[in-house]
């Protein structure tokens, strides 16, 4: 027999260090995991909403900014100055087409139009009979719909532009 004790850990030691090191292991996965669902589903939600606030500006600006706005058998077009600008409506998304092309991922619905109140259900023979003031349609978004209204008011040129019978 040797007269000297190696000093070591028992069985029993290096087993509940270990067990304690597979607890701390497994509660800053389960920890780390939430963490990154949260953080996720936080940056969907933003760059949703982000998406419906984008189209949201530039329909108002398109809406300020045009002289006519003409429904079309595609959507919608804006006129300014030399510019068109077209918007297409589909089940799942809406087009902007310009010097660009945007496409916003938006579920939308009840794509509505009118002119001084009287909607414009069906296109006319002639493009001064299909000129819009009024766009309204809704969206969802987390499940809840979010309904849009845009309004333009045409100066009297514009108008007399439209329908130059109009003046004495």
């Amino acid at each position: 027999m040797s007269k000297y004790k190696v000093q070591a850990f028992t069985i029993m030691e290096v087993t509940i260090t270990m067990l304690i090191a597979a607890i701390l292991i497994a509660v800053t996965y389960t920890s780390y995991s939430i963490v990154i669902k949260s953080y996720n589903s936080f940056t969907n939600k933003n760059n949703d909403m982000a998406v419906l606030v984008s189209l949201d500006h530039v329909l108002k600006r398109d809406f300020e900014q045009s002289k006519t706005i003409l429904k079309d058998s595609a959507g919608f077009s804006f006129r300014k100055e030399s510019i068109l600008i077209r918007y297409e409506f589909s089940a799942d998304y809406i087009v902007r087409k310009a010097a660009r092309i945007d496409t916003f991922k938006v579920q939308n619905q009840d794509v509505s139009a009118s002119f001084e109140n009287v909607p414009l259900l069906e296109l006319q023979t002639t493009a001064a009979q299909n000129i819009i003031d009024e766009l309204d349609f809704e969206t969802l978004y987390q499940k809840e719909k979010i309904g849009y209204h845009y309004h333009k008011t045409y100066s009297s040129e514009n108008l007399i532009e439209k329908n130059p019978n109009a003046i004495n």
